[in-house]
């Protein structure tokens, strides 16, 4: 195994991962849309960047 991260599918190895950062749009959640969007309570946007920015940095590595 070349990376820790190994991810494969029924049909080969995943090659490409698209990612986007968590930003503003956070801001616009409301409490009406958190059971549908299987959130608990409404993200805080510093946490949720940080744990964004450390799995992206896990996946490049």
């Amino acid at each position: 195994m070349k990376h820790p991260i190994h991810v494969t599918s029924e049909i080969g190895e995943l090659q490409t991962v698209l990612l986007k950062r968590p930003g503003k749009e956070v801001e616009n959640l409301t409490p009406d849309y958190l059971q549908q969007l299987l959130f608990d309570d409404i993200p805080y946007l510093p946490i949720i960047q940080k744990e964004h920015d450390y799995f992206a940095q896990t996946l490049r590595n």
